[in-house]
């Protein structure tokens, strides 16, 4: 698993150095397009098909933001999706709603895979019936699906490292908020920022796994502090680690003095930013990876595409937000919606 990976790393680097830099159916004859009174041909409407989203985490913004692009393709594609997920980052909890998408027995699927292994038999064998399977957010430990679309986890944790040694020049230590041991993505991001800061000689304290839960990531920071009076600053791999330790430090009064560089770009998260509790944020693409899974899954399942041509690893591109680029339109373009009322209307890039 981890020299599949390293591959993802190498082959997605690329588009994360340039933009964190600058901060019909299947088999079936179509049917003949009809000609209205004015002699226009119409396309023929595509049949609907179904397909089940199974989310890692409903609740934050970032899903809000892939929730937004998944619906905006289903629209667009004419398909009949089923958004569900649990609240938590957890196999345990996002095992039930697996279940129930499969009584419903969609055409196809979107999974975001919370465990790298527990689900490649499943998907093994939906891809075998002719169900395909487009993964999200997370890669499996194997490469069983039609396509995984993520971001550059390792690269986007070397960018926030970079960031961090600007800000401090690597002096003093420094606090990482993992999430749970095992998980390539969120571990890609602290690995990304621990080689990185290493390099430069940095002190990186043993990770904390605060899971999802804003109150344990805030609590590690806390006694962070205290047993680490020389501590220059806390980066944060994922939303709710990060509105943890923007709380705790806040409550310390130490923002601005600790530096702190987080994953993702939640609208508090930007608020804080500009408040001077957040240093710097790396902003991924839900929109895009919502969207291009939900239209990648109907084409597959309309046969409208060569699935064997199909490149499996499809990395969506990371930003840097900072104090010196927030209010720039760029920048505000990858600001995560805070509800399903703020959707953007296309992906990024497109």
């Amino acid at each position: 698993m981890r020299d599949r990976m390293r591959r993802f790393r190498l082959g997605a680097l690329s588009v994360v150095a340039v933009l964190l830099v600058t901060a019909c159916q299947g088999g079936a004859t179509p049917t003949p397009a009809a000609t209205p009174a004015g002699g226009t041909p119409t396309a023929p409407a595509q049949e609907t098909v179904s397909v089940a989203f199974i989310a890692g985490q409903i609740g934050i913004t970032f899903y809000t933001g892939m929730e937004c692009g998944a619906k905006a393709a289903a629209k667009e594609f004419n398909v009949d999706l089923n958004w569900t997920g649990p609240r938590n980052w957890d196999i345990n909890e996002q095992r039930p709603f697996i279940d129930a998408a499969k009584a419903t027995d969609p055409d196809g699927w979107v999974i975001a895979p919370t465990d790298p292994d527990a689900l490649i038999a499943e998907i093994t064998d939906l891809m075998g019936k002719g169900k395909p399977v487009v993964t999200v957010d997370a890669p499996l430990g194997k490469a069983v699906e039609l396509q995984n679309l993520q971001s550059d986890h390792y690269g986007g944790g070397k960018a926030a490292a970079e960031a961090m040694i600007k800000l401090t020049g690597g002096k003093g230590k420094y606090l990482v908020l993992h999430l749970s041991p095992g998980l390539p993505d969120i571990g890609g991001r602290a690995d990304g920022f621990k080689d990185t800061m290493a390099a430069q000689g940095a002190d990186v304290l043993p990770y904390v796994y605060p899971g999802t839960d804003t109150a344990k990531a805030s609590d590690g920071v806390s006694a962070a502090l205290t047993a680490n009076p020389d501590l220059a600053g806390v980066y944060a791999t994922h939303e709710s680690a990060a509105l943890g330790a923007a709380s705790a430090l806040k409550a310390a009064g130490k923002q601005g003095v600790v530096k702190l560089v987080a994953f993702d770009s939640a609208p508090s998260q930007i608020a804080d930013l500009k408040g001077g509790v957040y240093d710097a944020l790396i902003a991924q693409a839900p929109f895009n990876q919502g969207y291009y899974s939900v239209k990648l899954v109907a084409q597959a399942i309309r046969k409208e595409i060569d699935t064997t041509s199909v490149k499996h690893d499809n990395p969506t591109p990371l930003f840097a937000i900072t104090k010196e680029n927030v209010d720039s339109p760029d920048a505000l373009s990858w600001v995560y919606p805070a509800d399903l009322n703020a959707c953007p209307t296309k992906p990024l890039g497109g």
